[in-house]
């Protein structure tokens, strides 16, 4: 009964997880760099939008819960970063409200 106990409590423990599903870095992402190689970095985007000579790549970092209860993703880890391109370059990146300015234009356009 008490190693039934031990093995039931490891087990609880060990079976609540919470794994990084994908990481985003903009580590050797530089502005004016070329869209394509940034791209090649980053990896696909999860959306896309367009106007004009402006491009916006979005890129989602998430994590997956594994526990007694399920599968599912934390909503506390989830992060969107973004690739704004201009003229087929980098202008800027990061996460997405970083920047007063970028707040209020993502509000505008959502």
């Amino acid at each position: 009964m008490k190693h039934s106990l031990s093995l039931l409590s490891v087990l609880f423990l060990v079976g609540c997880v919470v794994i990084p599903s994908k990481r985003v870095t903009f580590n050797d992402i530089k502005v004016g760099m070329p869209r394509d190689e940034a791209v090649v970095l980053l990896g696909k985007p999860h959306r896309i939008s367009a106007k004009g000579n402006e491009e916006k790549l979005y890129y989602n970092e998430s994590a997956l819960y594994i526990g007694i209860f399920g599968i599912g993703k934390v909503k506390e880890a989830n992060r969107e970063y973004r690739l704004h391109i201009v003229d087929g370059k980098v202008d800027s990146f990061g996460l997405i409200g970083e920047h007063r300015e970028e707040a209020a234009t993502e509000e505008e356009e959502n």
